[in-house]
This record gives structure tokens, sequence and C-alpha cells, in this order.
């Protein structure tokens, strides 16, 4: 990992205080001639580079957030862009959004330009990146993201209770061979839902079948297409998916099977967002896991700025808020 000095790092190396290295920097007047070259020495052999930008934060606030989002699109991450803007404009700041990106560090790009940042979605940031935020002290604060590092805060939902509780409903509901459409695998959201969903079957006392856990990467197309697949070779008489997009796919898929939901098919999702794109009057209404999306923006928006207004105050390492099963029509 590349290392990457920050101010402390310069006034121990020069062993002065990291007032008299802002002195040095900042060209004044009052900071003796050794002290001078010692900093000088220092900044020199730790390559280190001062952000202009951000010494102009530390004189004042910009009133501006960054997002950092893993999709500025799409109809989850659609209500999460609105659901920030509405509450970070409250607060009478801007925000620059940002969509991640390969080959484009927003990180570096938002030194100095913003008072916070938080970052939204599962594979968003990364520890150097954390290391590069917190040496220049900007306040962060994760949201959906499991990326532990001292000091800054993860708003996350108990993806595992909401798998175990669709899970759960459906058996009740009276299916004994339940299909599971995960998400990504790389997605620690839908890997929690996946051992939630089997834990609900192991309690049951119903055997894990893998056969019935098809991959859809939370995509409407490859759901759709597993989905038809597995009806073909396997009876089942429920479905868990991991998200609604993918419950929404396979219910157009045993539409077009001729298979009646929920009469022959129940269908569970998970999210309970708003994809009035997929509601057909011959489609039943879905059955979902909610995730309280408008209360995580909220504490994420509410956490960074008490971080901005209190830098010394410290949070807790982690903030899970339950999720709650919505039944309509599907199952």
């Amino acid at each position: 990992m590349k290392f990457l000095p920050s101010i402390e790092d310069v006034a121990k190396r020069a062993g002065v205080s990291k007032a008299t290295v802002s002195r040095v920097l900042n060209n004044s007047a009052n900071v003796s001639e050794k002290k001078r070259k010692a900093v000088l020495d220092a900044i020199k052999a730790l390559n280190y580079t001062p952000n202009v930008t951000a010494k102009n934060l530390a004189k004042r606030k910009t009133e501006t957030v960054g997002i950092i989002i893993q999709s500025l699109s799409g109809w989850f991450y659609g209500e999460v862009v609105d659901l920030l803007n509405n509450y970070i404009s409250k607060r009478g700041y801007g925000a620059i959004f940002c969509q991640i990106s390969d080959n484009i560090d927003y990180f570096k790009f938002l030194v100095g330009r913003v008072d916070g940042i938080i970052v939204f979605g599962y594979k968003t940031i990364n520890r150097e990146s954390l290391r590069l935020l917190k040496a220049n002290n900007v306040p962060v604060v994760l949201a959906e993201n499991n990326t532990e590092y001292s000091d800054v805060p993860r708003i996350n939902v108990n993806n595992f209770q909401g798998g175990y509780m669709a899970a759960k409903y459906l058996i009740d509901k009276g299916c004994k061979k339940i299909a599971h459409i995960l998400g990504p695998s790389d997605s620690f959201e839908s890997l929690a839902r996946f051992e939630g969903y089997k834990a609900a079957l192991s309690d049951a006392g119903i055997e894990f079948d893998g056969r019935l856990c098809i991959e859809g990467d939370f995509m409407f197309q490859k759901a759709y297409e597993n989905i038809k697949k597995l009806v073909c070779l396997q009876q089942i008489d429920g479905i868990f998916a991991a998200n609604d997009v993918m419950a929404y796919a396979s219910i157009y898929a045993l539409n077009e099977m001729d298979i009646k939901v929920p009469q022959q098919i129940k269908v569970v999702g998970f999210d309970d967002v708003d994809i009035f794109g997929l509601r057909l009057s011959k489609m039943p209404k879905l059955t979902t896991v909610r995730q309280p999306i408008d209360l995580m923006v909220k504490t994420a928006c509410d956490i960074l700025f008490d971080k901005i207004n209190n830098p010394e105050k410290k949070f807790e390492s982690e903030y899970v808020l339950d999720t709650q099963l919505v039944v309509r029509e599907s199952a």
C-alpha cells in the first residue's frame, strides 16, 4: 500500500509541532531557521505535498458535501440520490455526486472541495482511499458498505434478518422447495441475505439444496433467464430473490411460462423500492423485505454533519437498521 504522509508525519520527523509545520508551509516569519530547515528536510524526505485547497478548507467551510455512490441510476440508487439531495439541501449545503469509476480518483478530487463525504455502495471505497481522506482530515461516513476503518462510521441494514424473514414467511405459507436468486458474490449484503435464507430453512428442518440457488447479480435479465432454466429442471413452490428487480424478473418469467403467482409459486423480494415501470395490471404486487432506505440516508447525513461540526466527537463503528416484511399479493 502506498504511504501517504500527513502533516503529523512531517511534524514527528522534524521534531516540531504541527503548528510549526503549518507556519513553514505558509512562509511565516515566526519560525527559527533551524526549525524551518528541519521541516523542509522532513517534507523532502517524506515526499509530502501540501494540498492548497485542503489548507483553504481548514480556514473556512465549503458548505458542500461529496457523495461517492455506486450508481447514479437504477431504481434503488435513484431513490438514494433523491433522498441524499433532499437531506443535504435541508441543511443549506450543496452536494457533488460522483459515480464510482475505475479510472477516476474522485477521493483525491474531493479533498479540499467538500466539508465531508458520504460513501454509498458495497464496492465504492478501499482502505487506501480512507487513509487519504483521514490524512487530509475529511470526515467520512459509509452507508451500505462493510469496509472497517478507525473513526469511520458505517450505516447498514440487518441483511441476515431480512433474508431469514423472507424465507421463514415462505415456509410459514407452506413452501418446502424454495429457490433463492443471489446477488453478486462480492456483495456482503447478498451473502448475508443468503445466510439468513439458509438459517430459516435449517430452523424449519428443511434440508438446504444448492441446486435451488441461482445467480442473478441484482440484474433483471440474468435472473429472468436463470429462473426459467431452474423451473425447467426443478420443482419449486417458492422464490426468495435478493432484490426486487430479480423478484419482478422471476414473476415475468413465470408469467410467460403460464405459472401462476402466488397460487403455484410464491415470490418474495428485498428492498421495497418503487419499481413503477415493472408494475403491470396482470402482475401481483410484490411481497418484499423493506430496507429502511430513508432512515439509512438520514442517519448517514445526520452523522456526517455531526462529524463536521464536532470533529472530536466519537461515534459507533456501525449502526445496523432493522428490516420489515411487507406482505402484498405475490406470496
